[in-house]
Formats: structure tokens, C-alpha cells, sequence
């Protein structure tokens, strides 16, 4: 399983990101699909496009979130640093 997220920093400014996403195992894959995450604690809500609605109960759809959470923190920790 191959998974690829990176920030849309032009359009991500907290607490509503952007995430450019690329998915592929034995069955699925997609390339560069936009998904928004919008991070309002004690909650993060993430919004898939329609495009892909069909297909993520067929995925392992808690590692992608967890990739993309990952990316956002990632974010977030050196945008802080700064």
C-alpha cells in the first residue's frame, strides 16, 4: 500500500487545511484528489470528495486519515517553529 499526502499551503491556514492525496493498493488507487480538513478541537473533520465516496469503505481508511493528520502536524510544528 503506497500512500501520498502533501499540504495545499497556498489554501491551508489553520484551522482549515487542504491536502492533496494519492492512494494505491492491490485494488484501489487515485491520484491527487483534494480533500479538506477542517481541525476544530476536540475534533478534526475530514471531507472527501465525492469522487472518492464510493471507494473508501473499501480502503484502509484510517491509515490515510492518520497520514494526513501526520501531514498537518507536521505543519503545524514548523510553522511554530518559525
Amino acid at each position: 500500500m503506497n500512500i501520498s499526502v502533501s499540504l495545499v499551503k497556498e489554501k491551508s491556514y489553520d484551522p482549515a487545511f487542504t491536502v492533496m492525496v494519492s492512494y494505491e493498493d492491490e485494488n484501489i488507487s487515485f491520484k491527487n484528489v483534494t480533500v479538506d480538513v477542517l481541525r476544530q478541537p476536540p475534533r478534526v473533520t475530514i471531507r472527501y470528495p465525492e469522487e472518492i465516496q464510493s471507494v473508501l469503505p473499501k480502503i484502509n481508511s484510517k491509515k490515510l486519515e492518520l497520514e494526513i493528520l501526520n501531514k498537518i502536524a507536521e505543519y503545524l510544528l514548523n510553522a511554530g517553529g518559525r
